[in-house]
Formats: structure tokens, sequence, C-alpha cells
């Protein structure tokens, strides 16, 4: 009985240590990320890959616990496309009009491109001031 208690007693302590683990993480570096990720005037978004290269303007939009990202697909052609944005402790994550999955990294050091990713398709992103 007492080896049955403490197994489960076990079990919960990893199923909290585990929630935690995987809970959201709001620090100051995710704070600093979002306010500069929610700049009123957007992004420009230079893109490079294998199937050519374009631009894109992105607004991100905060609605009420949510990020939208609300993207303008301004080179080889015109195209519109809004999106839900997944915010980590220093990622973004969230699908382009054409090429899903892209994951930016925040680098709050770099003021001329703080944000950078690649997609799953081997697209390369660099956002820059609006």
């Amino acid at each position: 009985m007492y080896t049955a208690r403490l197994r489960l007693a076990a079990l919960v302590a990893f199923g909290l240590i585990q929630a935690v683990a995987s809970s959201p993480v709001l620090s100051q570096e995710n704070n600093a990320m979002l306010d500069m990720l929610l700049r009123p005037m957007g992004w420009r978004a230079e893109w490079t890959g294998p199937g050519g290269s374009g631009i894109t303007e992105i607004l991100f939009v905060r609605q009420g616990d949510k990020v939208t990202a609300r993207i303008r697909l301004v080179v080889p052609f015109e195209m519109t496309c809004e999106h839900p944005v997944e915010v980590g402790a220093s990622t973004v994550t969230f699908d382009g009009c054409r090429d899903p999955g892209l994951r930016l990294k925040f680098d709050p050091v770099d003021q001329e491109v703080p944000f950078r990713g690649i997609t799953p398709r081997g697209y390369e992103w660099k956002f820059r001031a609006r």
C-alpha cells in the first residue's frame, strides 16, 4: 500500500512538472518580442527559396489573447490571406499565403532584421520594419 501511494505521488509530481514545462512562458523577452511584433506599421518580409524569391507585407494584430497575421504578398504577384499566429518565448510560428510552417526567431539585438526564419519547404525569411 505504501509503495502504491509512493508511485501515485511520483506520477502526480511528474505530471505537474510536465504541465509547467509545457505551459506558455511569459518572460521579459517574450513581452519585448510581442511589443516589437505588434508594431502598427507592420513588417516587410523578404523571402528566398527553391522556387524563387519575393516580398511580403505583414501586419500582426492582437485580438484578445490571440495574434493574427494579415499577409499581403507583393512580389512576384498580389495575394492576401490571414492566419493565426503561435507565439512562443522567443519564436513566432504561422503559415504564409503560399508557404506553411514559417517559424521566426526573435533577435532583440538585431535592430535591422529582428525576425528571421525558415519554412519546412526551405524558404528563408527576413523581417524588416516598415
